[in-house]
């Protein structure tokens, strides 16, 4: 058995680094096959982040894209079968190359699609009902704890993050001022992912309910972000965008 895992290891090493020589395993005919085969991973591990990078291959152009995947398939090999996980470190992969610091919003725009694809491929679960808050009392509500839906995030960032998203998972405009705070929620009450951009005082008071804090605590979060913050439509939002599945009532001492 060490044998057989010390073969399969050499051959594994070389398939997504040129400068590994072929593995003496490998013999007769064999060597130009296995070239044939380190292409066809490489190549389908690169098809495999433009499927799950859709905006930042738009907006980066096909070439430049595919020359970047290569280089990350490399430092990067994948650690699960499924490839729809594939990609964990490209945003900060994409923060990193010097020569994309012009275009500082990549990062968080390819963020923005890893977590679309975790929401689409999150759990299902059923969404708290607006029938569930509408029998409690002001001091009940005040108490409230919530538990997040699995395909429930959030994201902020100092850029138009949401709008380049929109704009590049279709064939949309540029977008005129990339250099514009967003604060983004994504929800999938049921097949489709909403992702929706929201105001920073509701990201600060879903992004502390999503802790574990009460409603009331969150409340406060929320209007310390942004002192206009409208807690009801709040409320109203999340409820309406299934981002919470369940509530209980903080436990009396």
């Amino acid at each position: 058995m060490p044998v057989e895992r010390s073969v399969e290891a050499a051959f594994a090493a070389g398939l997504l680094d040129p400068s590994v020589s072929v593995p003496v395993q490998v013999k007769g005919q064999t060597p130009r096959r296995y070239a044939v085969y380190r292409n066809n991973v490489t190549v389908g591990l690169v098809r495999a982040l433009e499927a799950n990078f859709p905006a930042i291959r738009r907006l980066l152009g096909e070439a430049y894209f595919a020359g970047l995947a290569r280089q990350f398939v490399q430092d990067y090999p994948p650690r699960s079968p499924l490839l729809f996980h594939y990609g964990a470190n490209f945003p900060a992969h994409l923060a990193a190359q010097d020569d994309l610091a012009a275009y500082p919003y990549l990062a968080d725009v390819a963020r923005l699609e890893q977590l679309w694809r975790q929401a689409y491929h999150a759990a299902d679960a059923p969404t708290l009902a607006p029938e569930e808050l509408a029998g409690l009392d002001e001091a009940a509500m005040a108490d409230l704890r919530l538990t997040p839906h699995p395909a429930f995030a959030l994201l902020a960032s100092p850029y138009a993050v949401h709008a380049i998203f929109t704009a590049n998972r279709a064939a949309g405009a540029a977008v005129a001022d990339p250099a514009r705070p967003e604060w983004v929620m994504l929800t999938r009450p049921r097949f489709d992912v909403i992702v929706k951009p929201i105001p920073k005082g509701a990201h600060g008071f879903f992004s502390a309910l999503a802790s574990g804090v009460t409603l009331a605590e969150a409340a406060e979060q929320g209007f310390a972000c942004d002192d206009s913050f409208d807690l009801a439509a709040a409320i109203r939002l999340m409820v309406e965008a299934g981002a919470f599945q369940s509530l209980s009532l903080r436990a009396t001492p």
